[in-house]
């Protein structure tokens, strides 16, 4: 059992050639609606995967939006997760995703989003795992504190390693970010050192992922390790990724794999994820994960002598 505490908001999913320089223009070949947020896509991927969860999410506001993201998510069965505020701005990243696969994204309502969690998520976590992302401000570190109490593993994305916006970390937790804001994309040696400077900062298993390059660990006294991807055809978007990779960790760890086998896991479900035009649009099945893994059998055996 797995709670997932983080951002649900709507996603505009807009495809673009290119982005434009500074005054410029794109034309946008096409926009779709989705629901998104990283505690979203986290919780949908375990609910494909049958995975059992729970998910405690901020309010949604009031207004249009509220009502394109309320109907997106009663389609869906999810009518706990709307829970309306008159004083809140509805979130809504807008997504441009070019023809790499990569995504530049802008939002409105996420700076107030601390302020718009519902009283009621501090009697709701249960469970083996806590999950959350620091979008929702402070909330986060609180009931992460109630997490620490339950004795429940915790598992942090794209916090930061220090200061008041960080948790009290502890040696049993996860600390997961990537390259878009830890590090440097594609720079394998600067981020092995980026790896090590995070796992001796918090003193747990950190993990940096850096898109088609794979991604870095370092265990707590331990030095940092490369593991590399495992690959698939048809990558679209990279939208969403980090958060499967996220989730078919947690997925992996709760159901009982080793540490490696859950990252091959993780990291064959973000890959697949790529696959589709938003976030949740290609969340792959348990088999097709399994079989992605079983089909590379170098990678799978390189994370076995990794870790």
């Amino acid at each position: 059992m797995i709670t997932v505490f983080g951002t649900l908001c709507l996603d505009r999913l807009h495809k673009v050639p290119n982005l434009p320089k500074p005054g410029g223009y794109v034309e946008i070949g096409s926009t779709a609606l989705a629901v998104g947020g990283e505690g979203y896509n986290t919780a949908f991927a375990l609910q494909k995967w049958g995975h059992p969860h729970t998910f405690l999410a901020n309010s949604i506001g009031t207004g249009m939006d509220f009502e394109v993201l309320r109907g997106l998510l009663e389609s869906q069965g999810l009518h706990s997760a709307v829970v309306a505020d008159p004083g809140q701005t509805t979130p809504v990243c807008d997504i441009y995703v070019t023809p790499d696969g990569e995504r530049t994204m802008f939002g409105i309502g996420f700076a107030e989003l601390g302020q718009f969690v519902p009283s009621a998520h501090w009697g709701r976590l249960e469970g083996q795992w806590f999950t959350a992302d620091p979008n929702v401000g402070s909330a986060s570190l609180e009931l992460a504190l109630v997490a620490a109490e339950k004795r429940m593993g915790r598992y942090f994305m794209d916090f930061e390693l220090d200061g008041p916006c960080a948790p009290v970390y502890q040696p049993g937790d996860i600390w997961q970010s990537s390259t878009d804001r830890f590090g440097k994309r594609g720079d394998l040696q600067g981020n092995l050192s980026a790896i090590e400077q995070a796992g001796s900062k918090t003193g747990c298993l950190s993990i940096l992922t850096d898109g088609r390059n794979g991604f870095v660990v370092c265990s707590p006294g331990g030095r940092g390790c490369h593991f590399p991807p495992f690959r698939a055809p048809g990558q679209v978007d990279s939208t969403g990724a980090g958060d499967c990779f996220r989730a078919g960790l947690l997925h992996g760890l709760d159901s009982g794999m080793g540490r490696a086998d859950a990252l091959a896991y993780a990291a064959a479900a973000a890959c697949l994820a790529c696959q589709g035009f938003g976030a949740t649009a290609s969340i792959p099945t348990e088999q097709a994960v399994h079989d992605l893994v079983a089909g590379q059998p170098q990678t799978q055996a390189a994370y076995r002598s990794l870790i």
